[in-house]
């Protein structure tokens, strides 16, 4: 009974009213001072008055228990009850990284509408907040450098090249019980691993879809710097910032002001038949290619490679107890991802994320642990080479559901490399380069970050105006490309995805594990990179024989392009490769020659593999054809103008 009376007798504490600001502050920078000193104080801000954002909120929100219930969402029961089921995407750096949600069909088609221009939104204030927070600090640069010499130097610089978590959450809780402060929470005090989050006040949505804005949506709570707690009431209509751990894993301990990571805490309410509460939230991680800086690691492991090995001991792995503090450096607060990576039945933890073991993304698999244990062997992520995926090996991969035999090896090293790499700094130098990319005969030339050209001329060609063009680049020869970015809405990997490009082979006979045969002659040809999947075997114009012997989509043959470039030829040393052609159509897409282009370049030194290019060899430029006005736009920039020669005494 005494327990009871104390229950009972219970009182609230003073509820916490986070620092409001509008909108139009953040636009104009005048509420900079109220930004900076409210993430100082709690680490909680909310942001009022966004153009278009409180319809679209609702509309969102009311769609998205229906869609939630279908198996396009993942489900997690807590101990208090509380059934959530998630839709989880996420978007990638820059323009086009937007990835997709569920099929817009059935109970999902409303949620799918509403979600592109609510997520678009959300996306547009999350840049503005970033931009505005890094304006009003004081920290040295770079804050974070990836392992090719990148540098992020700004808080937005980190915020922009890092991946984005989209979760919309429907929980449901039939039993009726007490969400006060005494009674156990559905998701007790913690802080988020990712640098911050924007997330929406929850709203309750009846079992026939219709928002209920004057509903109990549940008790959320905030741990205040005096080490209180106390429950957060929200403008429904406002966006709200919460600071995460990786704050803290970002910004140098000597940055002004001192910021500080939200512990918060989630007690849901019953919800009755039908009903759910809904919540969208967008976490923003650091790059994955950056290396955590050496104050916080001596062991040098990128940010990718840090959640990897958290989630792989979440779902049953051996834990670094290095890392495991890493991803949450306050000893009193578990971390978010024992909560978030757990992946459902019939998928697995593969490359960052859940991946459905019978078809995922439209490609099939066609495996599962019965499958497997049929044939002698485990259900496991492998590169295309077989070998099992391992966090404590950091390369950019090509993982899939496959069935291994159980004494497979683990990824201890990368793709073979070409003969003669590394070049010979010493032969390979700057004067040889300078010859070799000489801009003779072309009247228009641009860089390609700091070691590539492009030149060309606008021609007479076949059939009327053409480009004629040469790439050079300063590096042994995996391939180098150039092509049109494709500019449609949600086009991912940068407008990469879907887009036509040209581009130079060093051999022939390409398979997935033994890359390209170097004794045959190389081609140049035309190719559209598909518009879901970034790896060369799923290119039309590929030339794969069979996508589904190759892992491909659907188990359809690849299709053919027709070869639009004439006047090619490739020429490549043991220092440097080139290729040239005249085209005025990239297969099936047209070069702007009486305008602009978004081009986009890549080059790869260093596998026979047709292999990720890496960060160092990419990039965007803006390129006016007819006049050879061309401007950077995006990844590693051009060198930098030579100083000029001192002044004569």
């Amino acid at each position: 009974m005494l327990g009871l009376s104390l229950y009972a007798l219970a009182a609230d504490p003073p509820p916490f009213h986070p620092v409001s600001i509008p909108h139009s502050g953040l636009v104009d920078g005048s509420s900079s001072t109220a930004l900076i000193s409210a993430l100082a104080s709690s680490g909680v801000v909310a942001i009022k008055g966004i153009p278009g954002y409180a319809a679209l909120r609702s509309d969102i929100l009311a769609a998205t228990p229906a869609c939630a219930a279908t198996p396009a969402a993942a489900a997690h029961t807590f101990p208090d009850g509380t059934t959530r089921r998630t839709l989880a995407t996420h978007s990638l750096p820059g323009a086009g990284g937007v990835q997709p949600l569920a099929s817009a069909e059935g109970e999902c088609a409303a949620f799918e509408r509403a979600a592109a221009p609510f997520r678009a939104l959300v996306a547009a204030a999350t840049n503005l907040f970033a931009e505005r927070l890094s304006s009003s600090l004081r920290a040295r640069a770079p804050l974070l450098v990836a392992e090719d010499g990148t540098e992020f130097n700004s808080l937005h610089d980190v915020s922009t090249a890092g991946e984005h978590l989209e979760h919309f959450h429907a929980y449901t809780r039939a039993t009726p019980s007490s969400h006060g402060p005494a009674s156990p929470p559905t998701i007790d005090l913690h802080t988020d691993q990712g640098i911050f989050i924007a997330f929406t006040p929850a709203l309750m949505v009846s079992a026939t879809g219709e928002p209920d804005a004057a509903a109990d949506a549940g008790r959320f709570e905030v741990g205040l710097a005096d080490g209180s707690r106390a429950e957060a009431h929200f403008d429904p209509d406002s966006l709200v910032f919460l600071l995460g751990d990786g704050i803290h894993q970002v910004l140098p301990k000597d940055a002004a002001p001192r910021l500080r990571a939200a512990p918060h805490a989630l007690s849901a309410p019953p919800t009755g038949a039908g009903g759910a509460r809904a919540w969208y939230g967008r976490m923003v991680l650091p790059p994955k290619e950056a290396v955590i800086p050496a104050s916080l690691s001596e062991n040098r492991k990128t940010f990718g490679t840090l959640r990897a090995i958290m989630v792989e001991a979440t779902l049953g792995g051996v834990e670094d107890p290095e890392a495991m503090s890493l991803g949450c450096s306050a000893p009193d607060l578990r971390p978010t991802h024992r909560e978030l990576s757990a992946c459902e039945a019939g998928t697995i933890f593969c490359w960052n994320r859940c991946m459905n073991t019978t078809e995922d993304r439209g490609v099939w698999y066609g495996v599962s642990d019965e499958i497997c244990a049929e044939q002698g062997k485990q259900l496991q992520c492998t590169d295309v080479r077989g070998h099992i995926y391992n966090s404590s090996y950091d390369r950019h991969g090509d993982y899939n559901p496959n069935c291994a035999a159980p004494d497979a090896p683990h990824v201890n090293s990368d793709f073979p490399t070409l003969p003669g790499y590394p070049t010979d700094p010493e032969v390979c130098d700057q004067e040889a380069w300078d010859a070799f990319s000489a801009t003779d005969g072309f009247e228009f030339s641009t860089a390609l970050g700091p070691r590539g050209k492009l030149m060309w001329n606008v021609v007479e060609g076949e059939g009327g105006p053409a480009i004629e063009s040469k790439m050079a680049y300063n590096g042994l020869f995996g391939y180098t490309s150039w092509g049109l970015r494709n500019n449609a809405l949600g086009a991912g990997k940068n407008g990469m995805q879907g887009a036509w490009v040209a581009m130079a082979l060093p051999g022939d006979d390409y398979t997935l594990t033994g890359g390209l045969n170097l004794s045959l002659p190389g081609s140049l040809l035309p190719y559209q990179i598909d518009e879901v999947h970034s790896r060369f075997r799923f290119w039309k114009g590929s030339g794969q024989p069979d996508s589904a012997a190759n892992q491909g989509r659907n188990g359809e043959p690849i299709p053919t392009v027709p070869d639009t470039l004439y006047n090619k030829s490739i020429h490549a040393t043991g220092c440097f490769s080139s290729m040239s052609f005249t085209a005025s159509v990239l297969g099936e897409e047209a070069i702007t020659i009486d305008g602009s282009d978004n081009v986009i370049w890549a080059a790869n030194v260093e596998n026979a593999y047709v292999e990720s290019h890496g960060r160092s060899n990419r990039g965007i430029v803006v390129i006016e054809w007819r006049t050879g006005a061309a401007e950077f736009r995006d990844y590693p920039p051009p060198p930098s103008p030579a100083p000029p020669p001192p002044a004569p005494p």
